[in-house]
Formats: structure tokens, sequence, C-alpha cells
């Protein structure tokens, strides 16, 4: 059978459609995140940031959907949540957050990363951490809004002084201008702000961390459909070479 120039034409046409509608279809899914810090949003306006790497590789490896970040603050987030209106996934949280320890309410995927907390002082006033408590004849800065768990319960008992601002690269400056003693940034937001302004020499990082905690992706169990189709992505996500070279840039300490 000869093939001619017109049956050419007519099956690329026909590939470069279905290519097209294949596109088309895919259903667009919201990915809220709510932690407007490096490294998971280093540029809101542009949107560059780990969270937003995050979508373009599930959209990577998804047939069925099509992900965009979106950042919502966590205020609006829990109004969302509590009027069952998160239409779309949240990225980046633990269960123990939501008050689902037990994983019943939402569904949740394998771990996206890990994480911890990391009690930072200056090295030349350097505090060990154990417990809250531990931090009681220290000044302690935190960023306003955010709760630290028994931190948070001292401070009300006037018992720790806290005193607060933005963001933790402002937590840092009052570090060094010697206005508090000790703040808890997570260990990926210190990694990245102090290797890119290269005064990581000055600060100490407490042998034990306020907490460790694994990075999940919530789904609401409406959306199991969508869960599905990410979780084997997530569950397997520590052997794709695209998200490790994703996390070398950002997390690399």
């Amino acid at each position: 059978m000869m093939v001619t120039k017109e049956l050419i034409l007519v099956i690329f046409f026909y590939f470069c459609f279905s290519f097209s509608s294949q596109a088309v279809e895919k259903i667009a899914v919201n990915v809220y995140v709510y932690h407007l810090k490096p490294p998971f949003i280093t540029d809101l306006k542009n949107e560059k940031g780990l969270y937003y790497d995050f979508s373009t590789l599930l959209n990577s490896e998804s047939h069925k959907y099509s992900f965009k970040t979106v950042f919502i603050p966590r205020k609006r987030i829990d109004h969302m949540i509590k009027q069952k209106k998160l239409n779309g996934v949240l990225l980046g949280v633990n269960p123990i957050w939501f008050k689902d320890k037990a994983e019943t309410k939402y569904l949740w995927t394998s771990t996206v990363f890990t994480d911890q907390d990391e009690v930072i002082s200056l090295k030349d006033k350097p505090i060990e951490y154990s417990e809250p408590s531990s931090l009681e004849k220290y000044v302690f800065g935190g960023v306003r809004g955010f709760y630290y768990y028994g931190i948070n319960e001292l401070v009300t008992k006037k018992r720790i002084n806290r005193i607060d601002t933005i963001s933790e690269q402002a937590l840092l400056n009052m570090l060094i201008s010697k206005r508090i003693d000790s703040t808890i940034i997570s260990q990926s937001t210190f990694g990245y702000i102090t290797r890119r302004s290269k005064n990581r020499d000055l600060f100490h990082v407490s042998l034990i961390p306020h907490d460790r905690y694994a990075r999940k992706v919530m789904v609401s169990l409406k959306d199991k459909a969508i869960f599905e189709d990410i979780e084997p992505i997530i569950k397997n996500i520590d052997n794709n070479k695209v998200w490790s070279e994703i996390l070398l840039t950002y997390l690399d300490n």
C-alpha cells in the first residue's frame, strides 16, 4: 500500500487533534498551600518555589488531572474546610495539624518530604532545647499568628516572654541584633535562608528539635479519585530523579 502525502497529513492532524483533546480533557485541580515562606514559595507573584515545582511534577505524571498551586492564608483554608468548600487538595501539611491523627477525617498521601522545627539561637549564646520549659529564661521570637506547641501555653502563663515579627527572616535578624535569645524555624526554611545569606555560622541549632514531622497532601474524602491518582506518584516520589533534583535545589543543607 502506497502512503500518499494526503494520508500522511490526515494521520498527522489526527494525532495532533487527539493530543490536543486529551490535554483539554484534563480536569483542573487546585493545590492549596498556606506557607508563604521559602523554600515553599520564593516568589509569589511569579509563582516560584518548591510548592509550584511540585504541581509541575504532578502534571508531568498524571494523565487525568491538571494541577495548579494556589496560595491561600491558613485562616481562609480553615474556613473553607469548615464550610466543606475545599475544592482541591492541600499540600505540605500533617494530620496532627488538622486534628486527624487517626487519618479518618481526610485522605492522606504518603510523605512528600520530611521536615523538622529547629530551635535556633546565636552561636555565642547557644541554647539546647529539651522541652518547652527549657526556654523559660530566654526571650523567644515567633512569627505573628504562628502556634508553637508548648511555647504558646507557657507564654499565656507568662513563663516565657515572646516577641513577634512578620517572618522567619525577620526572626534571624532579631537574633543577630540580640533582641531575642531563641526562635523556632523549620529546617527547610532555615537552610534555604542561611545558605543564601551565607551567615549560618552565626547560629546554633539545638541537638534536639522542637518537632519532627512528615509533610503530606490532604485530600477530602469526596475526592477519592484525585487521591487514587496522585498517591502512586507520591508513594514512589523518592525514586523520582526529577523530584530529587528539585529537593536538592531547595533543601540541600
